[in-house]
């Protein structure tokens, strides 16, 4: 985000905080931090190697009323760049069986919420991805949650889907 004479006044989302508001109105320039497609943090074109900031900031992510991707870590806001979903599931683990069958999810950054069976979509090459946080957010399975989710997978005389909670659930 930048903002100054030479590319003209900067839309900023009144939904941030007054401090970031009056920062950006200023014409200072924010440092891009972005999460990619794939779940990797970047920050001046380097990736995040840190294992305790990569998960911190995996935790943090949220999204103003306004639209704004932001990392929350206590008072502090910070706009970042979102490019496909703002969470990740690492890992999943499977509860009870039949119509009792509960799914958890392990996201990065060490989150554990359950899987809401009817948010899972299958996005083609991005793979599948369901609802997170209450159902206000997005979570793309990285390839090996992906890979153990297809081991559900069964096919009947309507196509594939995958058996959860004692269904077969189509994507």
């Amino acid at each position: 985000m930048s903002a100054g004479p030479e590319n003209g006044p900067v839309e900023v989302d009144p939904t941030l905080p007054e401090v970031v508001q009056r920062f950006l109105r200023s014409g200072a320039q924010l440092e891009s931090i972005r999460l990619d497609a794939h779940g990797h943090w970047w920050h001046r074109g380097g990736r995040f190697e840190n294992r305790r900031v990569i998960d911190l900031f995996s935790r943090s992510v949220d999204r103003t009323d306004g639209g704004t991707w932001v990392v929350v870590v206590g008072r502090f806001t910070y706009p970042i760049a979102v490019d496909d979903t703002p969470f990740f599931v690492r890992s999943f683990t499977v509860e009870g069986e039949g119509p009792r069958e509960r799914v958890l999810l392990e996201l990065v950054g060490g989150d554990v919420e359950p899987l809401e069976v009817d948010s899972l979509t299958y996005d083609g090459e991005l793979g599948i991805s369901c609802s997170v946080r209450g159902g206000r957010l997005r979570a793309r399975f990285l390839q090996a949650a992906y890979y153990a989710l297809t081991q559900r997978l069964e096919e009947d005389a309507d196509g594939y889907g995958l058996r959860l909670a004692g269904r077969l659930v189509r994507l």
